[in-house]
């Protein structure tokens, strides 16, 4: 392992080689002294609400309010409809069990069936705008200034990839939860409400998505290692055990013929597609890179990598002091967080890139942190690289802030829920809601007239 920091004189950090009780002083650091005061908890709401509107309004076309996607309608609601929500959180889809989404289907069904659009969207959004909360609070110990918290929190309302497959979108909370608990994995909260907050989001992330197998090695050397006292990591024990506990769920689906899924492995699209599509994605967005690789995307790449060894030749040259281990163990959680789905269905999926983008932009914000600001001006300096790659990311994200996508030519969920009402007018026998994305054969919601 590689680690680095600033020298007793003031001297620029560099990496070098370091003992693991280095590394995990490095990786597990204690928050900040402060108390948690009223107006910190109002703007904390205000944040969430804001990010949600914000994830809500990025949907162009019929809207993100009056439109259902995909497996959110055709799975995870429809099940709630078909066999009660309590029954349905046992089933597993595509080869794992989704806690969260089922919990967000079973609201949704227990509200009339025409709010259900809504219920949907808004609370896949707010989930989203609580996680980059949790993102802000859990980096403050790595990342001192608030630009920086704010680059690496922001990225899970504003990511500018596969807007088309997880905006707004409860089955795909999974991949935001990815992100979210690379940093749950690193915080050390001084309170009990922080620390049951940490623990129950692993619980939950980890019963929504096998992958978080990739963050079984970082559970553990935090679960062993003592701290400079020589006691044990008690929340580091507790987070190993609520991750231990959601892959068994995720294993006891599999052994026990209840998920399954068909695999194809290829290790070269993991490969290529980590260099072509995870890295440069945070950093061009896909409105500029298209959807097909060809020379206008390899020359984007080309920029977006050339961006990646800018920011690294800056911390290497001292422009920066660099959180070097911080950048190293997010760096290697993007790779493996992307080769791992893309190797096993040998499919390079824009969904596949959303955590290992947010990554990527963890692993350059660490690379360019400024020295303190009680150093000398010269040293204040340092925060250039860090506003140039903040210009960079916030073009990006308001270029892809609102991306034309299937989702945006409906079909409208009310005018469903009104054609479903005059066919059990007529009949009374039940009818299939049409929803989003328009395709052949088409993504619907079996509803019985009662459910109407």
């Amino acid at each position: 392992m590689l680690t680095g920091g600033p020298a007793p004189s003031g001297a620029p950090g560099r990496p070098h080689a370091a003992r693991p009780g280095e590394v995990a002083r490095a990786l597990f650091v204690a928050p900040p002294p402060g108390r948690v005061s009223g107006r910190a908890v109002a703007l904390a709401v205000l944040a969430v609400a804001v990010a949600a509107a914000v994830g809500l309004l990025r949907q162009p076309g019929a809207g993100a309010l009056d439109t259902v996607w995909a497996e959110d309608g055709s799975v995870f609601l429809a099940d709630a409809l078909r066999e009660g929500p309590f029954a349905a959180l046992l089933n597993s889809y595509a080869g794992y069990f989704h806690a969260v989404p089922r919990l967000l289907a079973a609201l949704a069904s227990a509200l009339p069936l025409s709010a259900a659009s809504a219920v949907l969207a808004v609370s896949a959004a707010l989930c989203t705008g609580l996680l980059a909360l949790l993102v802000y609070v859990a980096s403050a110990a790595h990342l001192r200034s608030r630009l920086s918290r704010v680059l690496v929190s922001a990225g899970l309302v504003v990511v500018p990839v596969a807007q088309d497959e997880v905006l707004n979108s409860v089955a795909n909370f999974h991949w935001y939860g990815l992100y979210a608990l690379f940093w749950v994995l690193l915080w050390s909260p001084r309170g009990r409400a922080g620390r049951v907050v940490a623990v129950a989001t692993v619980l939950l992330v980890a019963t929504s998505d096998i992958l978080v197998a990739a963050f079984v090695p970082l559970a553990l050397f935090r679960a062993v290692r003592r701290a400079g006292d020589g006691r044990r990591d008690r929340l580091g024990l507790a987070l190993a055990g609520a991750l231990a506990a959601g892959l068994a769920v995720q294993a006891a689906g599999l052994l026990g013929g209840s998920s399954s899924r068909a695999l194809a492995p290829d290790p070269v699209p993991a490969a290529t597609g980590y260099l072509l599509r995870a890295v440069p994605a945070p950093l061009v967005g896909q409105r500029w890179l298209g959807q097909g690789v060809d020379a206008s995307w390899l020359l984007l790449a080309g920029l977006a990598w050339l961006v990646v060894l800018g920011v690294l030749a800056a911390a290497l040259r001292g422009r920066t002091r660099p959180a070097w281990v911080l950048a190293g163990t997010a760096a290697l959680h993007s790779a493996v967080l992307y080769a791992l789905p893309v190797t096993l269905s040998g499919v390079a999926a824009p969904r596949y890139t959303v955590a290992p983008a947010m990554l990527v932009v963890t692993a350059l914000v660490a690379l360019a942190q400024p020295a303190p600001p009680g150093e000398t001006v010269a040293r204040r300096a340092q925060v250039a690289p860090l506003h140039l790659l903040a210009g960079l990311l916030a073009v990006v994200a308001l270029v892809n802030l609102r991306v034309d996508n299937p989702r945006a030519y409906g079909p409208r969920w009310s005018a469903e829920v009104d054609r479903a009402g005059v066919a059990c007018a007529t009949d009374g026998t039940g009818t299939e809601l049409v929803i989003a994305p328009l395709r052949v054969p088409a993504w619907t919601v079996p509803v019985r007239c009662p459910d109407l």
